[in-house]
């Protein structure tokens, strides 16, 4: 194992944690829980049971690591799985190989809530306990950590997928069904490929064993100890911790990085004293130059302003589609040639009033519509009363439109 941490706490099956140092093959000492760890290694990485520290399996499309990291959060929403306060779950993912056009992803998800008592201040970084062992390959593994069993599947001796099932101590019956499920849930996804047996870790009953290779349909086999990982490399991992020491460490970081703020501004206050003391007579004459300069342009500046103000107050009547004989033009190209004429027209800034005498209603209704699908006409809001029939059968109609779009 490649690492940047010189010692990593693992869980046990007990309540206590075993205290590794790196690259030996056996734990040095037990201690009660990370915290009560009082050694002198300047780094620990803390491996976490499975009840804090669930690993899910998934097998996605290949994309780039920005990508990869986005659908793996996807993925983790949709199986329900969030973090407190409904912020994103503090997960991180691992690629453990290709399978054709996919990639086998591994994710540790830390618990919320988190236990506090294994939030370690002092910890570089957390992984799953199994992360950091190397596991039999197309082996569904059972182990006990601190009292919970767990049931594990690896990808090329490498934690695909783990979570707790049951509290020991646990029937035949129990295990094989929970093998089953689990088996059955892992080989359904393409690439994975597929399980042939079952390790045991650790010490278990001979009776259990027996029974549990007569209902497990597979071959069942008991191993004392998972070995360390030598092919894991954790320099590469990106940093893993509960939300209570993220923030205890950016609180820290910000209080740091005031002092040091705080430090340098005194040091740049006193030369600017310094300084200031200088540079001040010689500014304060040509501040009162600039003064007096101001004094001068200011009426003239208020009197352009003034006009500005006048200019864009005018802004609408200068422009020229709202020029009368424009808006007249404009009318009297919709009327169709025969059929209807106009006999007033009237316009004033927000409003235009026409009456007109058309042969029928329909033809003053199919104006009516014309005016208010026009282009600039459209601006206006157009109604018609309901028109009077003459004793020739021609329709007189009074026709408004109210400007609503300057």
């Amino acid at each position: 194992m490649t690492s940047s941490a010189s010692t990593f706490l693992i869980p046990g099956e007990d309540a206590s944690w075993r205290v590794w140092k790196a690259r030996s093959s056996s734990p040095s000492e037990a201690v009660d829980s990370p915290a009560d760890y009082g050694g002198a290694a300047k780094s620990v990485l803390v491996g976490l049971p499975a009840s804090a520290c669930r690993s899910v399996g998934l097998v996605l499309p290949n994309a780039d690591a920005t990508v990869l990291g986005e659908m793996v959060a996807s993925q983790l929403e949709r199986r329900g799985i969030r973090g407190g306060a409904g912020e994103p779950p503090m997960f991180r993912h691992y690629v453990l190989g290709h399978a054709g056009p996919n990639v086998i992803v591994s994710v540790d998800v830390l618990a919320e809530p988190f236990p506090e008592e294994l939030a370690v201040q002092s910890a570089e970084n957390y992984a799953a306990a199994l992360r950091l062992a190397h596991l039999p390959q197309g082996q569904l593994i059972v182990v006990e950590e601190q009292g919970s069993l767990v049931i594990a599947a690896s990808h090329q001796g490498k934690l695909f997928h783990s979570h707790v099932f049951a509290q020991r101590p646990a029937d035949a019956e129990s295990l094989a069904q929970e093998i089953l499920i689990t088996r059955l849930g892992l080989e359904g996804q393409p690439g994975f490929g597929s399980i042939s047996g079952v390790s045991l870790i650790g010490q278990w009953e001979t009776d259990l064993v027996t029974d549990l290779r007569r209902v497990a349909a597979m071959p069942v086999q008991v191993v004392d100890r998972l070995a360390p990982s030598a092919s894991l490399d954790t320099r590469s991992w990106a940093l893993l911790l509960p939300r209570s020491v993220r923030d205890a460490r950016l609180s820290a970081a910000r209080r740091a990085k005031l002092i040091r703020l705080g430090l340098l501004a005194a040091v740049v206050y006193a030369v600017a004293i310094v300084a200031g003391s200088l540079y001040l007579n010689q500014r304060t004459a040509k501040a009162e130059a600039l003064v007096e300069e101001l004094d001068k342009i200011a009426v003239p500046a208020a009197e352009v302003k003034q006009t500005a103000e006048r200019w864009k107050a005018l802004a609408a009547n200068l422009e020229p589609k709202n020029y009368p004989m424009v808006m007249l033009t404009e009318v009297t190209n919709l009327m169709p040639p025969s059929g209807i004429s106009m006999r007033e027209y009237e316009f004033k800034p927000a409003e235009i009033n026409l009456r007109t005498e058309a042969r029928d209603a329909t033809t003053a209704a199919g104006f009516l519509e014309d005016l208010k699908k026009h282009k600039n006409l459209g601006r206006y809001t157009w109604t018609m009363p309901q028109p009077q029939v003459r004793d020739n059968k021609t329709v007189s109609c009074r026709i408004q439109g109210k400007l609503t779009t300057p």
